[in-house]
């Protein structure tokens, strides 16, 4: 056997007619004699042995050079070093099919195995302290049937590992989801029972040997044979006694404007951005939803809620409802929940309770903590989150782009044309429904401009589908005013250009803010809206309501214009008068004084005023001037000191009102308490420096904090 094995690894040409398969099977067989000899290479030269033997390969050996990752030796030579002599190449596995009594095995890491339902551990093999299989996975249940079954139990069947659509594994995980969803509204980790617990109940009815999938299904079988709901689970096996989450506090969806459903969903996990209370929302409806019904959030958080927005008061408002709880306790039971404005009802019983009015714009709902205010996931319509966050004017803005292109794509109707340019459509109903899949959309139909319509060379109207009642109205009085004008025809709206009162004149003045078309342009639009809508902006629906106004307006079109023309032209005479006196030299003493004059005058009359101003204050412009160059003058003629104090009270109102319109031109926002607010500050300038020429209407400080408070 010596001289057929030889020492080498692979049989060669002096080993003729020794196959691979017998050169393998001559060296098992000397194997099972020389366990106590083989090796395994740590480092280059050196190999581990058993015993905690070190040896390397004798320098004339002809695996020398070679050095196979494990070898057996006839013999172990010690001289300088522990020399292996006669050595032959081997497989580890050899070592376990021959000295299989003779190894060691050690099992760590048990655990449960989803993919294959099995428990598996690490198995580590030794021969006489050599390790042979450092760590390898196996099928622990045969080794340890007890442990197994444990692990079976508490991370399969407890931990809901063990995948399985049977009825008693559909009904548990159910249970499971209930529980944690009341944990979820009430905010709390104490009412689903333990994990010790739950293995319990799977312990006393899960026989011994049932260690793995394969085997728990047999059994079960055979156990619904007699008992159909043997491991079925009932609510009192999963929750602990306490308090419940009724439906009525918690709601699951929310309906607003009268027939939208919006999901809500629950989260109990503070730091998670979906942490509180979720409303669900389709894009589509998204520019369609009132803040007011979302700021309740639920009823079953409202107490809370009251608490922490009196907390959000500010201090010398605040103190008047300390201790906070007890207070929340007095006006809850009087707040009806869901009616109308939350803050507006608070602050309302508030004021009773103190005695004294409340503004509901004393509360922040910023400093709110997360989870009492609504947070919103916006989706498509297969579901993809597009955004998310608890602001929903933040939101629409993100998502401006993605909402115009939404109802975009919605199917084509009645309410998509291009190319209009007489009313040949049906009368504008306020709103449509629109039935989407899983939802019905509301879109508001709405006459708009289309200008540069190559089918019609005077310009057109479209009819569109918007999706709010804001946009709509906006859109609807340029869509009317165009189709108004496009029935007059070209040649009268030229002529009305070419002869609109003192034009040439305030064309001359107008130029320093812009070109002459511009002017005659809006100079036509605003008459006939003047003329169309009159002073109250009549709404517009019906085709026979616009076809008598369109007559009607016609008649009154050149007196509209008149009006208007009257009101610009002297608005502009004195802005070219004050911009001569703004430029002459003035003391140092006068220079903020004039600089906040020349600013206001920028401010009131910028480019394009015609178009951005609402006639019913346009056509108070002229006394506005008037009063400007009355302050100038005053200021010219008596000092700083008058002007001084009354830009003192002024110029922290104009500030706050800056401010807020540029952030609602950023949120897109349009509130007509701001653009009340702004033209009430141009009443109380005429107030504070021309009070000769009087106020159209009552104004002061107080009443100008009162308004702004009322602003979005």
């Amino acid at each position: 056997m010596a001289q057929a094995a030889g020492e080498t690894s692979e049989p060669t040409a002096q080993h003729r007619g020794i196959t691979p398969e017998r050169f393998a099977a001559v060296h098992r067989a000397l194997l099972s004699g020389l366990l106590g000899n083989v090796g395994f290479k740590k480092e280059q030269f050196e190999y581990n042995g058993t015993r905690g033997r070190k040896f390397h390969l004798f320098p004339g050996s002809s695996l020398f050079s070679r050095k196979p990752p494990w070898v057996m030796s006839a013999e172990l030579t010690e001289t300088t070093k522990l020399y292996a002599r006669t050595v032959a190449r081997i497989e580890p596995e050899w070592i376990e099919n021959v000295g299989e009594h003779l190894l060691h095995k050690e099992y760590s890491e048990p655990y449960y195995h989803r993919e294959s339902a099995h428990v598996l551990a690490s198995e580590k093999v030794s021969l006489f302290g050599l390790v042979v299989v450092p760590r390898r996975r196996v099928h622990y249940g045969p080794i340890d049937p007890k442990a197994s079954r444990d692990i079976f139990i508490r991370q399969g069947l407890v931990e809901g590992e063990y995948h399985s659509e049977a009825p008693w594994a559909r009904n548990n995980r159910q249970l499971i989801r209930d529980v944690e969803l009341a944990e979820a509204k009430l905010r709390r980790r104490d009412l689903l029972v333990d994990a010790q617990s739950r293995f319990a109940f799977y312990d006393v009815r899960v026989p011994a040997g049932i260690y793995n999938g394969p085997l728990f299904e047999k059994w079960r079988q055979k156990a619904e044979q007699a008992d159909r709901r043997a491991l079925f689970m009932k609510r009192e096996d999963l929750i602990v006694p306490g308090p419940e989450a009724p439906a009525e506090l918690f709601p699951e969806r929310v309906v607003v404007n009268d027939s939208v459903r919006i999901t809500l969903g629950y989260v109990f996990d503070p730091g998670n951005e979906f942490d509180g209370v979720t409303a669900t929302v389709p894009v589509a409806l998204l520019n369609q939803l009132p803040q007011e019904p979302f700021d309740w959030l639920v009823p079953g958080h409202l107490a809370e809620k009251l608490t922490e927005l009196i907390r959000t008061m500010p201090k010398d408002v605040r103190v008047q409802f300390v201790p906070v709880p007890d207070t929340v306790k007095s006006v809850l039971p009087l707040i009806r929940f869901g009616d109308g404005s939350l803050y507006e009802q608070l602050a309302w019983q508030l004021g009773k309770f103190a005695g004294k009015a409340i503004s509901p714009q004393a509360f922040c709902s910023d400093y709110l903590p997360d989870y009492l205010r609504m947070n919103f996931r916006i989706v498509d319509e297969v579901g993809k989150t597009l955004a998310i966050g608890r602001d929903l004017e933040t939101i629409r803005r993100k998502l401006r782009v993605e909402l115009k292109q939404t109802f975009e794509e919605l199917p084509k109707s009645q309410w998509h044309r291009d190319g209009i340019t007489r009313w040949d459509f049906d009368d504008l109903p306020e709103m449509v429904e629109i039935k989407r899949p899983g939802m019905v959309v509301r879109g508001y139909p709405a006459i708009v401009e289309k200008d540069g319509d190559k089918a019609s060379p005077g310009g057109s109207v479209g009819l569109r589908l918007l999706d709010s009642a804001e946009l709509a109205a906006r859109a609807n009085l340029v869509g009317l005013r165009r189709l108004f004008l496009l029935q007059l025809g070209g040649d009268r709206v030229k002529h009305l250009q070419r002869h609109l009162p003192g034009i040439d004149r305030m064309s001359l003045q107008y130029a320093t803010l812009g070109p002459s078309e511009e002017l005659k342009r809006d100079l036509l639009n605003l008459s006939a809206d003047r003329a169309l809508f009159g002073e109250a902006q009549v709404v517009i629906r019906k085709r026979e309501d616009f076809v008598t106004r369109a007559e009607t307006a016609w008649q009154r079109l050149s007196e509209s214009s008149r009006d208007i023309c009257e009101a610009v032209g002297q608005s502009l005479e004195l802005y070219q008068s004050l911009s001569r006196r703004l430029g002459q030299p003035v003391p140092p003493l006068l220079a903020t004084n004039t600089n906040d004059i020349r600013e206001h005058l920028k401010a009131l009359l910028p480019r394009g005023f015609v178009a951005s101003t609402p006639w019913p204050w346009l056509k108070h412009f002229p006394r506005y001037l008037k009063a400007l160059d009355l302050r100038l003058t005053k200021l010219l003629n008596a000092g700083a000191n008058r002007d001084t104090q009354a830009m003192s009270q002024v110029r922290p109102l104009w500030k706050k009102y800056v401010d807020r319109a540029e952030l609602h031109e950023f949120q897109g926002v349009s509130d007509p308490n701001l653009s009340q607010y702004r033209w009430l500050l141009e009443e109380l300038r005429v107030s504070l420096f021309a009070q000769e020429l009087k106020t159209a209407f009552p104004v002061s400080v107080k009443r100008l904090e009162q308004l702004f408070a009322e602003v979005k």
